[in-house]
């Protein structure tokens, strides 16, 4: 059960570095801006994440929280995050109050990532190299954060604060997965 995240991040940017190649735009562009312009790569998004995240989402309750004694929280704010994050893909970014909803939905999903570093940081059973790990996470998610908000009308390198973001989320649980 420990290697099922592997196998989910794996799947995860492979099918997340097939969008840009088959769907190209530049890096001004998020990867649901990538796939929001045709019908197939919405299709095929959504399923990238219904593939993806309720895999994530089992891992987090049956193996992750329970093996690391993690509070029951994290699993909370986890639901949360892959929910909205599932939601989102079924609004793509299109114009109008579709990017708007999407944005929302895409922001929770985002904002509700942060405490799971908190909770990783604060958790007293897990190695110092975890915790020391999850708090640089969690300091370089804020700041790709705070760079996206100052500059909600587009930057020209979305698409790298978007893998900067979800790379420190997961490295993070790489390594209170295989070092705590």
């Amino acid at each position: 059960m420990q290697h099922l995240i592997l196998l989910i991040i794996l799947l995860l940017v492979a099918g997340l570095a097939y969008v840009p190649r088959r769907w190209p735009g530049g890096l001004h562009m998020t990867f649901s801006q990538h796939v929001a312009r045709h019908h197939w790569s919405i299709v095929y998004y959504i399923v990238l994440f219904l593939a993806s995240l309720p895999l994530l989402l089992w891992f987090f309750v049956a193996w992750f929280v329970p093996e690391r004694g993690l509070p029951d929280a994290f699993i909370w704010f986890a639901a949360v995050a892959v929910v909205f994050q599932v939601a989102c893909t079924f609004v793509p970014e299109t114009g109008g109050i579709k990017t708007t909803i999407h944005r929302i939905l895409t922001g929770i999903s985002g904002i509700t990532m942060l405490p799971l570093m908190l909770l990783l940081v604060t958790d007293w059973h897990l190695s110092t190299l975890s915790r020391v790990v999850a708090a640089a996470a969690l300091v370089g998610m804020l700041i790709l954060l705070s760079i996206a908000l100052t500059h909600q009308k587009g930057y020209h390198k979305a698409l790298l604060l978007q893998v900067g973001y979800y790379t420190g989320f997961f490295v993070a649980i790489l390594t209170v997965t295989y070092i705590s």
